[in-house]
């Protein structure tokens, strides 16, 4: 970097160093400088082990992230910004459960203001920002303690089943995270990429694990909704493992530490989908010949029903809220959406 640019980024941090009153939010501004070729590990590090030390010390943290990367129209600290957000995370800090939804939005980061502050160099920049806050603002919020719904042993294979289709959607998130053009060059880019290959690599191995567990316990007895949604998720499955084998050469050939080893991604054997297509097609041919039953015959069938519907009554509006959410991303692929849309995920784990 030229010593012009240099002494630009200076001025414009120096100014927030002054202005930071304690040793935290200096350290906040460090580690969200405007440099685009340098990363700041020790700082990042030292607001790491101060949550771990304090938990309290978390919350006056985001605030000061917050404030950081609403204020600035820089790409460089906005994604920097997510970047620290983001490492609460991967650390395994367990104050940070407690974030949920991230207190900014920068959904649409780079398209308001005056149009001579976008270049056609940032535009690309700005895209990736609003590519990575969509997957860290809907991974904070399925990772809530405060969930009402959790994956144990103790849960109930619809609530598994809605929370394993909920985190293939985070994958889906953090597969649109792509770096364009002369952007795959800069470290802090670089640096994120490693950061989403981390991240994949943790919630897919998830996914599989759970995906074994969950699978043998959908069966005839269960009924047509939870087959549906297993068949959902054993589909996406297989279109996801394609598509993530070429994010991991597209990552691989730009040279992304941790991408150049591409996983055996677990594919679903074939005699499951067979079988899971078999129970929602059996149970759609009885509803249609239920109608042609008697009211004696329906009742009874209502009494044997009757605990599993109240049992999985309460998880209707998350199911309805999945398919709306299905239906979404359907739409942005049809449009070519450049960015996901922030979607409202309702509050449903915490691993």
């Amino acid at each position: 970097m030229n010593i012009w640019k240099r002494a630009s980024v200076a001025l414009k941090d120096g100014t927030s160093l002054i202005a930071a009153d304690d040793l935290l939010k200096a350290a906040v501004v460090k580690a969200t400088n405007h440099d685009e070729y340098s990363i700041d590990p020790e700082n990042a590090l030292f607001i790491y082990r101060q949550v771990r030390a304090t938990p309290a010390s978390l919350k006056p943290l985001i605030s000061a992230i917050s404030s950081r990367v609403t204020r600035t129209r820089s790409w460089v600290v906005a994604l920097k910004g997510l970047m620290l957000m983001h490492g609460f995370f991967l650390s395994k800090t367990t104050a940070a459960e407690s974030i949920g939804r991230l207190p900014f939005d920068l959904s649409a980061f780079g398209r308001e203001g005056n149009s001579r502050t976008t270049s056609s160099r940032s535009g690309g920049f700005n895209l990736f920002v609003r590519a990575y806050f969509a997957f860290l603002d809907r991974r904070s919020i399925l990772f809530h303690d405060g969930n009402r719904h959790r994956y144990d042993e103790e849960s109930s294979v619809m609530i598994r089943l809605v929370i394993i289709r909920k985190m293939q959607v985070i994958i889906d998130s953090l597969i649109r995270i792509k770096p364009i053009g002369e952007s795959v060059r800069i470290p802090v880019i670089n640096e994120a990429m490693e950061n989403v290959i981390s991240e994949i690599l943790e919630i897919y191995g998830w996914i599989c694990r759970r995906i074994a567990e969950v699978l043998p316990n959908v069966n005839s007895k269960s009924g047509k909704r939870q087959a549906d949604v297993a068949l959902k998720i054993v589909a996406k499955s297989m279109t996801q493992g394609e598509e993530l084998v070429k994010y991991f050469v597209f990552c691989r050939d730009l040279g992304v530490a941790n991408a150049q080893e591409i996983p055996n991604f677990v594919r679903i054997p074939v005699d499951d989908v067979i079988h899971l297509h078999e129970i929602v097609w059996t149970d759609k041919e009885e509803e249609q010949g239920g109608e042609e039953e008697t009211d004696e015959g329906e009742n009874g069938e209502e009494r044997t029903k009757g605990l599993e519907e109240e049992m999985e009554r309460e998880l209707i509006p998350e199911i309805d809220d999945l398919i709306k959410l299905d239906d979404d991303e359907a739409k942005e692929e049809e449009e070519n959406s450049t960015a996901p849309p922030v979607v409202n995920v309702p509050d449903l784990i915490s691993l």
